[in-house]
């Protein structure tokens, strides 16, 4: 008999054991309106359960069991079951998901004034004005010195050049002092020195060119001023009598000579 109530004693507290506790409670607002379907966890037993129109809900959980609360539009919260969980319903609030307002863009109306439709459109003076700055910055030469890639003198190739004079340099310096000297600075010719130029042209250029054309003696005289005047013939071959090069010149006059003046009339 003994053994039969020891046995019985044992298979109650078993079954205490192993019966299931329950939490109850309500989910809110901050606001304290109660929400609807929020989604109730167990992560230890992976239960599920949704609060109803009121809010409240029921759901199997142990001591240290983790319940989350999930609802969209809201953030989530997370509660540890303690053994004051048991004793009074276990009230949840939920907080409002902060959101982000989309920007409005006003699109511009037309007033049929022109002047304000025109200021309407003009950029604020700041953008401008930042726009001016940035501009004149990027056109600004750097004031940083930046690095260089470079190679180490040590590990540069050797100059061959290295204390040997530079002959091509001499070479130029020569040829321009040469060049002075040979040609000398053009000097104004003087009444005597222009005249004496303009026998020297009579008596060693073929100007038959220009006899064959109605050019009598006095009319080349007034050609040769002619062409000193426009040419600088006097300046430039007086010294230098270059045949090839007064030729030339003379030629040039020619064409313009004739447009303007009448020969062998």
């Amino acid at each position: 008999m003994k053994t039969k109530l020891l046995f019985l004693l044992f298979f109650q507290l078993s079954m205490l054991a192993s019966a299931q506790e329950y939490i109850f409670g309500k989910v809110s607002s901050d606001f304290g309106t109660e929400l609807s379907g929020v989604v109730i966890l167990n992560v230890r037993t992976d239960e599920k359960t949704l609060t109803d129109k009121d809010g409240n809900y029921m759901i199997a959980a142990r001591r240290f069991d983790e319940l989350r609360f999930v609802k969209s539009g809201y953030d989530r919260n997370s509660i540890k079951i303690s053994a004051e969980s048991y004793s009074k319903p276990l009230n949840v609030a939920l907080l409002k998901s902060p959101y982000l307002i989309p920007e409005v863009q006003l699109a511009f109306q037309a007033t049929g004034n022109l002047k304000k439709d025109i200021k309407a459109l003009e950029p604020a003076k700041r953008v401008v004005a930042l726009n001016s700055t940035m501009t004149s910055y990027m056109k600004s030469k750097p004031t940083e010195v930046y690095p260089q890639l470079r190679t180490p003198s040590a590990f540069a190739n050797p100059n061959m050049n290295a204390g040997q004079v530079n002959m091509l340099g001499i070479a130029s310096a020569l040829s321009g002092l040469f060049g002075k000297i040979k040609n000398p600075p053009l000097t104004t010719a003087n009444y005597a020195e222009t005249q004496d130029f303009y026998r020297r042209i009579k008596n060693t250029l073929d100007l038959s060119f220009y006899t064959s054309r109605g050019f009598d003696e006095e009319e080349i005289d007034r050609f040769l001023i002619y062409v000193d005047q426009s040419y600088s013939l006097a300046k430039k071959y007086r010294k230098n009598f270059d045949v090839a090069a007064i030729t030339a010149d003379m030629k040039m006059a020619y064409m313009e000579y004739i447009k303007t003046h009448k020969v062998g009339s």
